[in-house]
């Protein structure tokens, strides 16, 4: 195993289309983890070089996650890959739901669906997930694990 540097921590991130596995705290205290499609916000992480960028998904405000988010902002999000000698970040932060904002949230799903689903489809994508009702969360890293090659032998 060996630690990963900021650098290659974003560029991992936002390898492909690697999803991130959300955890958020229901309301009685158990975890939710549910998959997401996620970008971080480049004009974040090029002001402050020093730290990984503010990860950005959309959701629609009456989901679990945006539920759980709202009562209790600690997630953490682990995103990997299934390939030898395999490697994964996770990521402990805060979390905050923005209200809805039509041209907000559509940009955003716009950049997330391009990311997820080509650039020839963004446009549809980001449109179908930007509808009344979604919202934008944003989460603010506190700490970082990352660990590359784990499986390697020398």
């Amino acid at each position: 195993m060996t630690e990963m540097s900021k650098e290659e921590i974003a560029r991992f991130i936002m390898q492909g289309t690697f999803t991130g596995k959300l955890a958020t705290v229901r309301n009685d205290g158990s975890s939710h983890v549910v998959p997401i499609w996620f970008v971080l916000d480049n004009n974040e992480n090029s002001k402050r070089r020093s730290k990984i960028g503010i990860l950005i998904f959309t959701t629609y405000s009456t989901s679990v996650k945006a539920i759980n988010i709202r009562q209790n902002n600690r997630v953490s999000i682990c995103i990997d890959d299934q390939v030898p000698p395999f490697t994964f970040v996770t990521i402990f932060g805060t979390a905050k739901t923005y209200p809805y904002n039509q041209k907000e949230v559509l940009k955003w799903a716009t950049k997330i669906a391009e990311r997820y689903m080509g650039k020839k489809n963004a446009k549809a994508y980001g449109r179908r997930n930007s509808d009344e009702g979604a919202v934008l969360v944003k989460i603010n890293p506190t700490k970082i694990i990352a660990e590359k090659d784990i499986a390697r032998w020398d």
